[in-house]
């Protein structure tokens, strides 16, 4: 029995030394355990940015630790080393394992100067620092002991030592500086400001121009801590980057190819316009060329015209490339050079998806893409898509659904009818106009069929912000099929029966979307949109004037149109966190949809719902609310809760396992309620007093493969709050069971759920 229990001992401290991965380990050679930041004295301002910095430059970095354990140590120890440089062995070893790293890997003095170096680049140039080892075991921690000092600050600014044409810009550019007397000596300002004093340059003819063309020459001698500060050329900068260019001819080779010499060549607008293959319209093309003979030469002018040409989507590369005239000095010759994708092409997708409703299934789509329908650079794309779902668990189970669809969408690069007008230069506006069939049918219970087609504009105001109207939204749906049990489920609840019954959609659309993100920027930023869609109102207005409203509503082609306003705003933060890349995201959601004149009830096609993969994830799709309503479970009807109202909050952790392999922590919390009070829904309609109690709230983990291609997610989560439990009984951490089916939603899906 002692033997028994002692090899049982003896197991098990194997198995979590081998977790640890501390297998190969010793106190001799010690697994390095990461870094502890001592400050004797600390800066005197960003004392947590500068010693996350420093954090930063201790390279290696220690093993990921989960949990206290080191699983991808542990993986890469497990593994024989791999034979070949590729193949599967390899990949589980060195791309999802990680080798250990030991005390002995970590050049510990290297780092200690790269501390001094770094607050020297902060103006610390008195900066201290020194290290001791704490061996624990057979793992070690370093601790550095760092002594910042008395920093420098700027007492003068000047830009420019001479007033010839070059010095007189760049002491114009003074007056967009973010330097001013009394701050810190900064390395990393002082570099981005000369950045941003030679970007202004190279837009103004310098062509040649380099950032370290021009220095900060610093004066330290007059006094002390204090330094006088002067932006201006450096002595060996060469005549050629002193020169200043102008742009002479522009040529715009609309369908480039390397191989093919040109057919013909036209003159518009002062452009030289070169056709190869005679695939687009000239007009169509210099639209978003922005380059004209005579102008200084401009690098944002080059980066925008590209950008927005890039943002036709047909083309394969486009690029701006410049020769000097060699017989005539200061003057630069364009060429424009667009290579177009393959005009016409076919695509297939076919996925195998588990929902987060208990469905599983496969589906497919295929379709057709034409990238220049009439020689204008539009894409026309028809595409064909079909589903097949079974309910493997719930109270449904053994449920079966399928989805056919077929759509056909055309996009213009322009304006339509008005194709002179541009939006922001990075970016072209877009003419989006489809058309689309679809049903849906839920075997035994009932079929749901739609028709849509709709037709508006894209377009960005600035790199922050852009526009999506919809001019012409329609669609009707109906209620094809529907079984004896789902009559009979309808006839009792009149409310959700009218929601079905067929019904044009007749309206516009608009959404604002506003971000603070800053181009080639780490920074946190926030994203913020406001959606409002409405039907009716213009219908309404058109056949009020023929009189007043009959008594069953206001009908086109024999058919009610619906009358109801929905507004939908969001609000999105992304943080970075941490030198290995992690987030912290979060999203707030609200919507309310208030049926009025023809409607006294949304359509349900147009209602809200919680719950899903990209949702409250603890809770099946579309299984929340309203409010604190039950539906009857032994109606053996499967019909989904939706509300004319939400509230939905979500937060989550992303951080990094090895890899491609990421983690995430989250948590979600939303209902929906009723506008109107509906008595086969009790508890369904909002009070306000009692929203936050009535929030259904979830929490879970999820891993998730991002080659930063295509991004495989899997949630799993559990719920945390039931609104529709009675009051003081709806936390339910005491309830929860291992079993999975019942505790545990799995969420599986493409693509981040915001």
């Amino acid at each position: 029995m002692r033997t028994s229990t002692l090899m049982k001992v003896g197991a098990s401290a194997l198995l979590l030394s081998s977790c640890s991965g501390l297998k190969h380990a010793t106190t001799e050679r010690p697994l390095f355990a990461g870094v502890d930041l001592e400050w004797e004295q600390a800066p005197v301002e960003d004392v947590k940015r500068i010693g996350a910095e420093l954090e930063g430059v201790v390279r290696p970095a220690a093993n990921n630790r989960f949990l206290g354990m080191r699983p991808t140590v542990a993986l890469h120890n497990a593994i024989k080393e791999p034979k070949k440089p590729k193949g599967f062995r390899n990949l589980l070893k060195n791309k999802i394992g990680s080798a250990p790293v030991y005390l002995e890997d970590v050049p510990l003095g290297d780092i200690n100067a790269a501390f001094e170096n770094r607050l020297n680049n902060h103006g610390y140039f008195a900066a201290r620092s020194r290290y001791e080892v704490q061996a624990h075991g057979r793992t070690a921690r370093v601790v550095f002991y760092v002594h910042a000092g008395i920093p420098h600050r700027l007492r003068t600014i000047t830009y420019a030592d001479s007033t010839d044409t070059l010095n007189t810009y760049i002491a114009r550019a003074r007056d967009g500086s973010p330097l001013e007397p009394e701050q810190l000596y900064d390395l990393a300002l002082l570099e981005a400001e000369r950045n941003r004093v030679v970007g202004t340059l190279r837009n103004e003819g310098w062509y040649h121009l380099k950032d370290d063309d021009l220095v900060f020459a610093a004066d330290t001698a007059s006094a002390t801590h204090v330094m006088d500060i002067r932006l201006r050329l450096k002595r060996a900068t060469g005549t050629q980057a002193r020169q200043r260019f102008t742009l002479g001819a522009v040529r715009v080779h609309g369908d480039h190819d390397a191989l093919l010499p040109p057919t013909d060549s036209l003159l518009l607008d002062s452009l030289l316009y070169i056709n190869t293959l005679n695939n687009y319209r000239p007009s169509t093309i210099l639209l978003g060329v922005f380059l004209r003979p005579g102008q200084f030469y401009s690098a944002q002018r080059s980066d925008q015209t590209s950008q927005y040409l890039s943002s036709y989507g047909v083309f394969k590369s486009t690029q701006v490339q410049y020769a000097e005239d060699s017989l005539r000095p200061g003057i630069l010759d364009a060429d424009v050079l667009l290579v177009p994708q393959k005009r016409w092409s076919l695509f297939t997708e076919l996925n195998a998806v588990s929902k987060s409703n208990n469905f599983a299934g496969p589906g497919a789509r295929m379709g057709f893409k034409d990238r220049n329908l009439f020689r204008g650079a539009e894409v026309f794309t028809t595409d064909i898509n079909g589903r097949f779902e079974t309910q493997v668990a719930g109270a449904q189970k053994g449920t079966n659904a399928y989805e056919v669809g077929i759509k056909v969408a055309l996009q213009i690069p322009r304006i339509v009818p008005f194709g002179f007008l541009r939006s922001v230069r990075s970016s072209a506006p877009s003419t989006r106009a489809d058309i689309g069939y679809g049903f849906f049918r839920r075997v035994g219970l009932y079929g749901l069929e739609s028709f849509n087609t709709s037709f508006g504009y894209v377009w960005r105001h600035n790199p922050r912000v852009w526009h999506d109207v919809r001019l012409l939204d329609v669609s009707y749906n109906s209620l094809y099929y529907s079984s004896a049990q789902f009559s009979a489920f309808l006839d009792t609840n009149l409310v959700v029966a009218r929601s079905f019954e067929e019904q044009f959609i007749v309206g516009m659309a608009y959404t604002y979307t506003v971000t603070t993100r800053k181009r080639n920027s780490d920074a946190g930023y926030l994203l913020a949109s406001m959606a409002v869609d409405e039907s009716g109102d213009l219908l309404s207005a058109g056949f009020s004037l023929g009189g007043p409203r009959p008594e069953g509503g206001y009908r086109l082609f024999d058919r009610t149109f619906s009358q109801y306003v929905r507004f939908r705003p969001e609000l999105r933060y992304y943080s970075r966190m941490g030198r290995r890349g992690d987030r912290v995201v979060a999203r707030l959601l609200a919507g309310v949809a208030l049926p009025y004149g023809n409607s006294d009830v949304v359509p349900y096609v147009k209602q809200f719902f919680v719950g899903g993969t990209n949702s409250v994830r603890a809770f099946r799709a579309r299984s929340v609310g309203p409010g604190i309503y039950v539906p009857d479970a032994t109606s053996g009807v499967l019909i989904d809760q939706t509300g004319d109202i939400r509230f939905e909050g979500n937060i989550e952790y992303r951080f990094t396992i090895a890899g491609f392999f990421k983690g995430a922590v989250f948590g979600d919390a939303g209902n929906i309620w009723l506008v109107n009070d509906d008595p086969q829904r009790p508890g369904g309609d909002l009070e306000w007093s009692h929203v936050l109690s009535e929030l259904a709230v979830g929490a879970g983990f999820g891993l998730r493969f991002d080659p930063e291609v295509i991004v495989v997610r899997l949630d799993l989560a559990t719920p945390l709050r039931q609104p529709s439990l009675p009051v003081g009984d709806r936390w339910v951490f005491n309830d929860l069971r291992p079993r999975i089916f019942d505790n545990v939603v799995f969420n599986i899906a493409i693509g981040y759920p915001f």
